[in-house]
């Protein structure tokens, strides 16, 4: 039903096109204005983005450019439902991460998360259900091929802009108003400079920031193009109806049912030992001392991780490719199995966390520690989604993506590295663990930068510590303000030169 309501609607040439007066303009004014926006933020992506990669510039590359696709299927009055505006909001909330997140790496994730959101949307809008039961080749189909479907097409597009009279004209009036715009800009900025200190000091820090240009711009051009004309393509697609596909059995089933009990069989059984194993080790007296407990708890830690990679792997698979009943129902042994495996992997889950606990409670955190916690807790509430899917019937990628992005949000807004810093400082404090290893804090970048000036002040005192401190500093002279600004860098910024 939602896939026929959002269909892309067929007149959008007509009711997009401006008053002819008898011309015969081939492109809307809309595709034409998006061509050149697309050539815009292309160069956007790769004089600033690219080569400040995870930092601001890549938040503001990835908003503008969902701004710029809202807006060209505003004007192309397509219709939008009110959950996919939602999920619209969601992607340009995530592209700010870099505001919020200093942690390089995060960001990179985030800039991907973004990417295939809006990509997605726009196959969405063109009748896919979204986070459907096809949301992975949907998504496949918005990434890989729908963008290459009207790949040249920005060129024309881009330079119809000029043909008829009145196109050119309004283009020529556009271009005079821009010269005229420079020298009073320049003149407004420069007595608001001289009116006011902050802001003539905000003024000079942003045209500092700005990198000089040079012969290096022009293949920073070159690679813009592809990178147009590949977002054009994607925008100009929309207008396509999406794939449709047989809504009766998959024609892939053929698995024997059979086969694939007997094969995950003995595993649940292994796993249900270890298990037990587990439990009566976590509670073992003999763990009494800070040394046997790490070596416990650090032990085949990263193994369980893999365990239940692989069981989630196996289970697709089994929901996949198993043969069913008639209408495509599941049996009910696949069930079962189904849901005794993601027991048995939820069982392993939770005494891998139950060490990683131990393990931190002992040596304290560090971001390897909390992002392998992190995903085994989403991979926890995948199981416990797959496992409501065996007795209720309902979209599991709606409930995926839900999940994701709230787990998400917590890396790319929670400031993870300074919680670090500051959990590791108290613990040591408290007593809680014999050793600070402040030589980690360079592994924590700026978001360290505000615990450890306050662990400086409070009397503590380590080489590591100085050394970390001056290192952030002349480091913090040399990064881009502007590029790499982010709300930990600013207040640790604060609390770095206060303390020296």
């Amino acid at each position: 039903m939602e896939n026929q309501l959002n269909k892309p609607n067929n007149n959008f040439e007509q009711a997009n096109a401006p008053a002819r007066s008898g011309e015969n303009l081939k492109f809307p004014l809309s595709e034409a204005v998006a061509a050149w926006i697309m050539f815009a933020l292309g160069f956007v992506f790769t004089h600033f983005a690219f080569k400040y990669a995870g930092g601001v510039w890549g938040g503001i590359f990835w908003f503008l450019s969902g701004i710029a696709g809202a807006v060209f299927v505003k004007a192309k009055k397509m219709s939008v439902s009110k959950s996919r505006i939602a999920v619209f909001v969601i992607a340009e909330l995530f592209s700010l991460s870099p505001f919020f997140c200093a942690n390089v790496f995060i960001n990179f994730l985030s800039a991907c998360f973004v990417f295939l959101l809006d990509f997605y949307l726009l196959i969405t809008i063109s009748g896919a259900e979204l986070f459907g039961r096809h949301f992975v080749l949907d998504a496949l189909q918005a990434v890989i091929v729908r963008p290459f479907m009207n790949f040249a097409k920005a060129f024309p597009a881009a330079f119809s802009i000029f043909s008829g009279k009145k196109r050119a004209k309004n283009v020529l009036f556009v271009l005079l108003g821009l010269l005229l715009a420079v020298p009073l800009t320049l003149a407004a900025v420069g007595l608001l400079m001289s009116s006011d200190d902050i802001f003539g000091g905000f003024m000079l820090n942003i045209i500092k920031s700005l990198p000089p240009i040079s012969l290096s711009i022009i293949p920073e051009i070159i690679f813009a193009i592809p990178i147009a004309l590949y977002m054009s393509g994607a925008l100009y697609s929309a207008e396509k109806s999406a794939p449709s596909y047989s809504m009766g059995e998959p024609e892939y089933r053929v698995f024997p049912p059979i086969a694939g009990y007997v094969a995950v069989t003995p595993a649940c059984v292994f796993y249900l030992f270890y298990i037990g194993i587990q439990i009566s080790r976590i509670f073992n007296s003999s763990l009494n001392t800070p040394s046997k407990l790490s070596d416990f708890a650090r032990s085949g830690f990263f193994e369980l991780v893999i365990i239940a990679v692989i069981n989630l792997g196996v289970i697709v698979l089994m929901q996949t490719f198993t043969k069913r009943l008639n209408d495509d129902k599941k049996p009910k042994a696949l069930k079962i199995y189904t849901v005794m495996l993601c027991l048995c992997t939820l069982g392993i889950i939770t005494t891998a966390l139950v060490k990683m606990i131990m393990y931190i409670s002992s040596l304290g955190m560090t971001p390897l520690r909390i992002y392998t916690s992190w995903f085994m807790i989403l991979l926890a509430i995948i199981f416990v989604i797959v496992i409501v899917m065996q007795f209720k019937d309902f979209c599991c990628w709606k409930a995926v993506f839900i999940s994701f992005a709230a787990m998400f949000a917590v890396l790319c807004f929670g400031d993870v590295d300074g919680q670090i810093a500051r959990y590791n400082i108290a613990a040591y404090q408290s007593g809680a663990i014999e050793e600070l290893d402040t030589e980690a804090f360079g592994e924590l970048g700026y978001s360290a930068l505000a615990p450890a000036a306050s662990l400086k002040e409070s009397g503590y005192s380590s080489h590591d510590l100085d050394d970390y401190l001056k290192m952030m500093k002349k480091l913090d002279g040399y990064d881009d303000k502007f590029a790499y600004f982010s709300v930990p860098r600013l207040i640790g910024q604060t609390a770095l030169y206060k303390t020296n």
